[in-house]
């Protein structure tokens, strides 16, 4: 089910021949069997071993710890404590019930066009086991499959091949011993032996598609079809009943109620909900629905209301007649039998209602995401987009004649942004500035008829589309010799005579909008919540140039490069894409945020070069980083054998990885951890609490224990292991934490405690400077005089000269964790000599005892290299923290190196990097540019909170505007680089000026 207006599905509705393989051999459905998915593939018949594999070229993908495509369905475990969704953006997600916090990503193989998108999923009671089907298997197969996950390891550990026709639903038995699948066109049903894989039964004889399962107690199975039929079968698959419950109607959502009893059946095309007996199917019950409007009520569900009644819903497309905008799920009490209730609970159609073991139900929406109501019918939780909502949107879409300013809204009625390319900035738009929109009318070009058209025309003649293919966005080129028509799946260019001038160009998702700029470069609002820059080639051709991803939120974003290059947003993003690589047909793909390969692919110069039309400065960054693809391969698996919470008395209580609760008393997490070398070696073992690195660790092959105390309140806590040069690192076993009735401390709760450190005076008299000292003194008095109202107490450390020697910063940053508590908030300031190495590009500080810079290897032991500044600060358990960096050198230390620093940590980090003779030309003959501008945000000129508060987004905000414009009064070029690595935009009070 789609919301009508929206993309068809490309694979949902055709009918599919049956597949000339056979169906499978056994597997072992419920446990893996001895070999794994690989194994079992290897029994497979001869004609499924020589199949296709799936593309083995990477794919960036959108990552945003949420679905960006409309969401098919939802599963639950027998305890109400894991949900898991799937949706057309060919992922499987896992969440934690009943708050709703992501638990982890299942991952098919993917392919171009509907390849990898996922329309069912059923769950084992005991959650394990997770099966997955959809538009699956037959780009390599041709044929379909279902994917058999383990939900803990998140691995293919089974498939289901050889099915005729896409999966639409799944649904497991109560007690785990069948699996039936709903298959699309008129391939009917199927039902397996789920322990097995044997098949029990199945049946074809079906005019439509099978919509929907639901398993009785006693293995009973009814089903839904678009062909207007309602048919039960017994476990051994006799057919009991069918039935025509309303003519000319299509059948769509079922739900049995608790007792067996009766079954709920809604309806894609009908505003109306028949309830029928079993096993007759005769209707005993049609519920009241005045007052809904809207096509139907696809999605049904019976819910336990908490104190021992049951309770109907349905929803689906239904709206309040006459009332505010958005979708409802009509709420009926005692059965079906009492009064209504509506609950305003999504922005988009709703395709289905799943009953919770525990009360009340979750429901699946296409803004996209997921929903859930409480027992008692309140809305619990709405559904959460991360993406623009580019369909209602895109008319704001504009751009400037080079295409590196672009206008948009992510919402309607939400103020409209820019995003200023060449700066690499995300801010409100000005309404003075003139940026063109796209134009889609000119008495030139007569094109009509092509909103949401498979049939748009040109003059009287039809342009035509594939089938399933539908136009959403036009575009007429600025010197009206052409037009640009987007579509579900392609850019398509037509000369000014409406014939196809080019090949299409394949896209990733809808194109809800587009713009020309004055230079021809296109720029593409997509489906899949990205804009994208595109350039036309000399024969015609379209080739991508790079694409945005803003988040819904307004303030994170990536920009990234099609091979993979990017920037993101000071306040995080690194995030929100990744790259995808697909191993066999059986194997589990591999993935990798571009945050696990920051220090690989973070190249801010060059990523805004490459959408600027400018190719060789990313090549040139490619070159030196080898083969990507067979690196991100290469990366060192890492597992999790045991963990146990360690109370006070130092028992160690053992807990599953799957584990939502801390034993009372409980103060840290001992995980013992497997890791797997796979070619880059190993390096190393980070585990990370609430965003912030708590533990780092060295792992040999095999296993390491390690243990890392745990917060008050929440805690989430996740590990990762780095591959032994550092540039990549792979992600480990997570967890998600609570405290039985315990919240969060208080965001300002504790201590402010200040590490300055400045070096002018070195033991090697060439390396000498004059304001370094002055910048950490000042910085520090600043925290202090403007933190000492805000914090309990402000507590400074300040080392300069011939304090600050290697051993001596070490030795600060060892009293400094011995310090800090959880409820604390440290800052790092560092004034000096910085290098990046070459070719590792890893940063180094040159603390005052330096005296041999004939070399690297010479440097190495005397600096402070990143490593060792990530391992002390490791140690510092305070839950906020500030990292400044204002190092200079001759050759100018790129911000690259150090804002890894800030990923690597999870702090906040703030850095400036100037060559040595602009760093002696001061602002002001008393500080440096950089720790002016900090001096002057502390103090009053960044952005305050009505209580005067000024927080670490709102100083880094101000510092990196304001460096610019102090260098430029100088007829000096110095910037400022500041990110955040928290993912979820939770910031911190570092001062307080009066207003």
């Amino acid at each position: 089910m789609r919301p009508k207006g929206r993309a068809k599905g490309r694979a949902r509705g055709q009918a599919w021949g049956r597949a000339a393989v056979a169906l499978w051999a056994a597997l072992a459905l419920l446990a893996a069997a001895p070999g794994g998915a690989a194994a079992q593939e290897a029994r497979q018949p001869p004609q499924l071993q020589e199949a296709r594999q799936p593309p083995q070229a990477p794919v960036l993908r959108v990552e945003a710890a949420a679905h960006t495509a409309h969401l098919s369905r939802l599963a639950t475990d027998s305890a109400g404590r894991l949900l898991i969704s799937v949706s057309d953006d060919k992922t499987a997600r896992l969440w934690s019930l009943p708050e709703g916090a992501p638990r982890g990503v299942l991952r098919p193989p993917i392919g171009p066009d509907a390849e990898g998108e996922l329309y069912a999923v059923a769950l084992s009671a005991d959650g394990r086991r997770a099966f997955l089907g959809g538009h699956t298997c037959r780009a390599w197969d041709g044929a379909f499959c279902i994917y058999v996950f383990d939900t803990e390891t998140r691995r293919i550990v089974a498939r289901l091949p050889g099915l005729p026709a896409p999966v639409l639903h799944l649904a497991l038995s109560p007690d785990g011993t069948r699996l039936a699948a709903a298959l699309d066109g008129r391939a009917g049903i199927k039902v397996w032996d789920a322990r097995g894989g044997q098949p029990v039964f199945e049946d074809s004889a079906y005019g439509g598609a099978a919509r929907m399962l639901a398993f009785d107690a006693g293995n009973r199975l009814a089903v839904s079809a678009a062909d207007g039929r309602i048919r039960l079968y017994e476990a051994n698959g006799r057919k009991l009943a069918e039935k025509t419950p309303l003519a000319n109607a299509s059948p769509y959502g079922i739900a049995l109620s608790p007792d067996g009893a009766l079954l709920a059946v809604g309806y894609e095309n009908r505003l109306r909900i028949d309830v029928l007996a079993l096993p007759d199917l005769r209707t005993v019950l049609t519920p009241e629905v005045a007052g809904l409007a809207g096509e139907g009520l696809p999605a049904v569900a019976w819910a336990a209301d908490g104190q021992g009644g049951v309770q109907l819903h349905a929803a689906g497309y239904a709206r309040r007649a006459g009332g505010a905008a958005g979708f409802v799920i009509r709420r009926w009490a005692d059965f079906g039998l009492g009064p209504a209730t509506d609950i305003p609970a999504s922005r988009d159609a709703i395709p289905q209602l799943l009953r919770l073991p525990r009360g009340g139900l979750a429901f699946a929406a296409d803004d996209p995401g997921w929903g859930r109501l409480a027992p008692d019918g309140s809305l619990a939780q709405a559904p959460r987009p991360v993406t623009a909502e580019w369909r209602l949107t895109a008319g704001s879409l504009a751009v400037s004649e080079d295409a590196q300013l672009v206008r948009f809204a992510l919402a309607p009625g939400a103020p409209p942004l820019v995003f200023d390319v060449a700066a690499g900035r995300l801010s409100p738009a000005d309404p003075g500035e003139a940026l063109t929109p796209a134009r889609t009318s000119s008495p030139r070009l007569p094109i009509s008829e092509w909103r949401g058209s498979n049939r748009p025309r040109f003059g009287p003649q039809p342009l035509r589309l594939n089938e399933q293919e539908f136009a959403r966005s036009l575009a007429i080129l600025p010197r009206e010799d052409g037009f640009l028509l987007g579509t579900d799946t392609q850019l398509r260019r037509y000369d000014a005579a409406g014939k196809p001038a080019g090949e299409p160009y394949a896209l990733p998702g809808a194109a809800w909008g587009l713009a020309v700029a004055a230079d021809g470069t296109v720029v593409a609002a997509l489906g899949d919540g990205t804009l994208r820059w595109y350039e036309t080639r000399p024969d015609g051709r379209f080739a991508e140039r790079g694409a945005l991803f803003p988040h819904a939120d307004g303030r994170r974003w990536v920009l990234f490069t099609p091979e993979g290059l990017f920037d993101h947003a000071p306040e995080g993003g690194q995030d929100l894409v990744g790259v995808h690589l697909n191993g066999q047909r059986a194997q589990t793909p591999e993935w990798a945020s571009f945050r696990q390969a920051y220090r690989a692919l973070f190249a801010p110069a060059e990523t805004r070069a490459r959408i600027a039309g400018d190719q060789a400065p990313a090549a040139a960054r490619l070159a030196g980083l080898g083969a990507v693809r067979e690196r991100i391969g290469q990366l060192p698996l890492l597992s999790g054998s045991a963990a146990c919470a360690v109370a006070a008395d130092g028992n160690c209580v053992p807990l599953p990885f799957g584990a939502a609760w801390i034993p009372p008393g409980a103060t840290a997490l001992r995980l013992t951890l497997s890791a797997q070398a796979r070619g880059l070696g190993l390096g190393p073992l980070d585990v990370i609490v609430n965003d912030r690195i708590a533990a780092r660790g060295t792992a040999g092959q095999g296993e390491t224990i390690i243990e890392v105390p745990l917060d008050p309140g929440p805690n989430r806590v996740a590990t990762r292991l780095h591959a032994e040069d550092r540039s990549l690192f792979a992600e480990g076993p997570a967890l998600e934490l609570r405290r039985e009735g315990e919240a969060a401390p208080p965001p300002d709760a504790g201590r402010l405690l200040v590490l300055a450190i400045g070096v002018d005076r070195y033991a090697n008299a060439e390396l000498n400077l004059r304001f370094a000292v002055a910048d950490a003194r000042t910085v520090a008095e600043t925290l202090k005089r403007h933190g000492q109202d805000l914090f309990r107490s402000v507590e400074v450390t300040l080392l300069t000269d011939a304090e600050a020697t290697r051993a001596g910063v070490l030795a600060a940053l060892d009293r400094l964790a011995e310090q800090a508590r959880p409820e604390d908030t440290f800052v790092l300031y560092i004034a000096g000599h910085g290098l990046r190495t070459e070719p590792d590009r890893r940063f180094l500080f040159l603390p005052s005892d330096v005296r041999d810079i004939s070399s690297f290897s010479a440097l190495r032991p005397q600096a402070l290299e990143d490593e060792a500044l990530v391992g002390a600060l490791a140690r510092v358990r305070a839950r906020d923290g500030f990292l400044f960096i204002d190092t200079c050198h001759a050759g100018q230390l790129t911000v690259d190196s150090l804002a890894a620093l800030g990923n690597e940590t999870g702090r906040f980090l703030l850095a400036a990097s100037t060559s040595v003779q602009e760093a002696l030309d001061s602002y002001d003959e008393r500080n440096g540019l950089f720790a002016v501008a900090v001096r002057e945000g502390l103090t009053g000129q960044a952005a305050r909170d009505g209580e005067g508060r000024i927080s670490a987004l709102a100083l880094g905000e101000w510092v990196t505007r304001r460096v610019p414009q102090l260098a430029a009064e100088k007829r000096h070029r110095q910037d400022a680089v500041f990110r955040t690595a928290q993912r979820d935009l939770r910031s911190f009070p570092l001062a307080r000026a009066a207003r």
